[in-house]
């Protein structure tokens, strides 16, 4: 019942002001283009697995971030995202293509079988084109990428992004740290955790030094910040990967558990995506990360190869959470101060360089 309560209240913050700026737009928008964006995805050698959502074009590429009222219209835009549904999109990639319909909340999945040839030593980036039907005719046209990794991959990486490696301030009180840096600070602005893009670029070359073990990022923030945790990725040239989020989305019922949430129903996907690849995973003890990947390790044992777990101030849950660790020995469950004590053991494995 506590976990409940606690993944309730952290899913809340952003529901809220999400609500907030929708009922405003309704009362002061106008009309805006409407346009596709793309959320990219991954695929394996059959079948290809991406994203996209129906939207008006809220113009926020356009808008300044140089005082305080620009940097919240920003926000106010990014999250009141008008979505449009039963809009036709046809999705497009070399030698297939499809037709999907968007849903209530204007996303369109793609979820698809391919014949494409993907053997290949590198990751590979497939271009996926979205095109935004009407009457038969193209109203809107987009390219994405979707991630194919390596057949040489020698592990992938599952990655939560809040306290692991984007200092959010999940733990200050009543969230208000996350208020400031999710609405008015600027990506510049953002700080990664110290170590972490060293220990993901040697996690990433693998024990070669050269291998494109692929990365799988996964947060609870909304879509609606996509573009946001992307030019932070970039911007601290932590390696390129897929990105996975949550759907804010009024339909979405109260879970009775975190193994009905985002995070597990993802990274489960992942894994049946490439059942032949074991995987690293990372996260922190701020949130349900540690229930979520023991779960994981419970249920694909022979996939999960370690766990990382960056440790947090608070004693109490400290305690909590080592308890639960002891109590299921599924993988090899490492509690980290700092990245380079997982560098280090990384390294003691022959994992890394």
């Amino acid at each position: 019942m506590k976990l409940q309560i606690y993944f309730n209240f952290n899913k809340n913050i952003f529901n809220a002001i999400a609500y907030m700026f929708t009922y405003i737009s309704h009362l002061i928008d106008n009309v805006d283009p409407i346009i596709v964006m793309p959320y990219g995805g991954y695929a394996n050698d059959n079948e290809l697995h991406g994203q996209a959502r129906v939207l008006e074009d809220e113009g926020i590429a356009e808008i300044p971030e140089n005082t305080l009222g620009k940097r919240m219209l920003r926000s106010f835009k990014r999250f009141e995202s008008d979505e449009h549904p039963n809009m036709l999109v046809k999705v497009k990639w070399e030698g297939g293509e499809t037709v999907l319909v968007s849903d209530r909340e204007g996303y369109v999945y793609l979820d698809a079988k391919h014949s494409l040839k993907l053997d290949h030593p590198k990751t590979l980036w497939i271009p996926v084109t979205y095109e935004l039907m009407d009457g038969g005719k193209v109203q809107y046209r987009i390219t994405s990428e979707i991630m194919k990794p390596s057949n040489q991959a020698e592990y992938g990486i599952i990655s939560d992004i809040d306290e692991t490696i984007l200092q959010t301030g999940l733990e200050s009180f009543l969230k208000w740290r996350v208020v400031i840096n999710t609405f008015i600070k600027t990506v510049e602005e953002r700080l990664p955790i110290e170590g972490a893009r060293e220990l993901y670029t040697l996690l990433h070359h693998g024990s070669r030094g050269y291998s494109s073990n692929p990365f799988f990022y996964l947060s609870n923030s909304p879509w609606n910040l996509y573009d946001y945790l992307i030019s932070f990725l970039e911007r601290f040239h932590f390696p390129k990967g897929a990105l996975l989020l949550r759907d804010l989305g009024i339909e979405n019922k109260r879970k009775e558990s975190f193994l009905e949430g985002n995070k597990y129903i993802k990274i489960s996907h992942i894994l049946e995506t490439y059942p032949q690849l074991q995987f690293i995973l990372v996260g922190d003890m701020v949130d349900l990360d540690a229930d979520i990947y023991i779960a994981i390790a419970k249920k694909y044992p022979s996939q999960i190869k370690a766990i990382y777990m960056r440790t947090v101030k608070n004693r109490k849950k400290m305690a909590k959470i080592k308890a639960l660790i002891e109590a299921n020995q599924t993988a090899p469950i490492l509690l980290i101060n700092h990245s380079e004590e997982a560098i280090k053991h990384a390294r003691s494995q022959g994992w890394v360089l």
